[in-house]
């Protein structure tokens, strides 16, 4: 497993190479996930993150052989999900620097993939509907 940015030199490189989609679909795992959806929480706030999140996952998809469909790759309610959770993390930890929440969010979640099966009653990641649109948690709210 690839090792993730921890310098501030470092995410950006990381950033930039998702955004320009460069970056090797083998580093694109769930921390790669995390670490980015934390730094664009960090550097924009809850709602601006999601937006970025949503265009750069369904275009790096798209640039790696992926597609955006009703069945396979960007997953709205997942995505939505994730920024949420790191978005009340960041609301926890305001005096960190990026880089050191970026840290704290994978050391948190890195090992936790399946957090939503605490807030869903159905398998969230199968599902058609929760593919294409945000679904409200039936177990717990997130916020």
């Amino acid at each position: 497993m690839p090792s993730l940015p921890s310098t501030e030199a470092e995410i950006d490189d990381f950033i930039k190479a998702f955004e320009e989609c460069t970056l090797p679909k083998s580093e694109w795992t769930h921390a790669a996930h995390l670490l980015t959806g934390a730094c664009y929480v960090h550097r924009h706030g809850r709602e601006a993150a999601l937006e970025k999140m949503r265009s750069c996952v369904r275009r790096y998809n798209e640039s790696v052989g992926g597609k955006n469909t009703a069945t396979s790759g960007y997953h709205e309610t997942i995505t939505v999900m994730w920024i949420r959770l790191l978005a009340a993390l960041r609301g926890e930890h305001p005096a960190l620097d990026r880089a050191a929440f970026a840290l704290l969010a994978v050391e948190q979640y890195s090992d936790n993939r399946d957090i939503f099966r605490q807030y869903y009653d159905f398998d969230l990641a199968a599902s058609t509907q929760a593919r294409l649109e945000w679904v409200e948690p039936n177990l717990k709210p997130l916020d």
